[in-house]
């Protein structure tokens, strides 16, 4: 992981394992204040807003007895419930609530392995990607060494 976090010039910032982790992640990287609190709150509110808006759009990713997207996204974001159905899509669901590519970096199977999540439904998309760690099935934030020292105090909160 330290090649990659040279090649990208980002410093790797943990966050709570609280079932949001991957929420965190983004949110360390969507503020320039030491409060990702805030963004963390923006970031709820953008995504349960894309679901329920383009609940549709999300119908053929959910199997037909997992319920309702717009629902258990709600679940998931107000009670911390995770649900692969919702959760497996809360990285989709934000590229396209924030119009950010993302890189999910993943340590598994003995090897480092790179996803990009694309927004599906392109409006204004900012091309700069967020970029996040995976392992272990937590998520932590890769931010650029140019707002690591802003960002390393909310990683510790």
């Amino acid at each position: 992981m330290d090649d990659v976090t040279k090649s990208l010039n980002a410093t790797l910032a943990h966050t709570l394992a609280d079932g949001h982790c991957f929420l965190h992640a983004v949110a360390l990287q969507l503020n320039e204040t030491p409060n990702s609190m805030q963004a963390y709150k923006f970031l709820m509110k953008a995504i349960e807003t894309e679901s329920t808006r383009n609940k549709n759009h999300y119908r053929n990713f959910i199997d037909e007895n997992s319920g309702r997207l717009d629902l258990l996204v709600q679940k998931y974001l107000h009670s911390k419930i995770f649900d692969h159905a919702a959760g497996d899509l809360t990285p989709q669901n934000t590229s396209n609530a924030l119009q950010k590519p993302i890189h999910i970096y993943s340590e598994r199977d003995g090897g480092l392995w790179k996803t990009i999540v694309q927004p599906t439904m392109p409006r204004n998309i900012n091309k700069s990607p967020l970029q996040v760690h995976l392992k272990d099935y937590h998520y932590s934030s890769l931010i650029k060494e140019k707002n690591a020292s802003i960002n390393k105090i909310s990683a510790s909160r």
